[in-house]
């Protein structure tokens, strides 16, 4: 019985889990269903006050996520998707090294897929997945970061 109902869980995983990102354009990825695997190709932009996502273990931090826009043009205009891309300061592939207080945007520095160093003003392409957002109504949860 144990069997059966394994093999019944991993047939729903691979069937329903297992979807391939596709590229959206910035504007149209939010009126995607929740879950939806996404490729989008912008530029990251800070707001002025930046929220945060933490994840806590044993009552101390371990995990903090920015939840910064990703823009379709490189002045900060245009279309804007939330995104959220978890903190690193040791340099760790798709992740932002954390700002400091009193930030500018020269201070934006994300890491690729393959560790390159990409600052603010460079088109990136993302891979992510959407999630609910309370103030947004989508963000994209971001696991991936390359250069186009």
């Amino acid at each position: 019985m144990k069997i059966i109902k394994l093999t019944v869980i991993t047939l729903v995983i691979f069937t329903f889990g297992c979807s391939s990102p596709k590229p959206f354009e910035i504007k149209d990825v939010c009126a995607q269903p929740e879950g939806t695997k996404a490729i989008l190709q912008g530029y990251l932009s800070l707001p002025k006050t930046i929220d945060t996502i933490q994840i806590t273990k044993g009552g101390r931090i371990t995990s903090v996520g920015y939840q910064i826009f990703l823009m379709t043009e490189a002045d900060a205009t245009g279309d804007a998707a939330k995104v959220t891309i978890w903190t690193s300061d040791k340099a760790e592939p798709n992740k932002i090294k954390p700002l400091p207080r009193g930030y500018t945007w020269n201070d934006l520095i994300v890491y690729s897929d393959n560790g390159e160093e990409i600052n603010a003003g460079k088109i990136i392409k993302i891979t992510g997945e959407t999630v609910s957002d309370a103030k947004t109504g989508c963000a994209i949860s971001v696991t991936k970061i390359e250069l186009p």
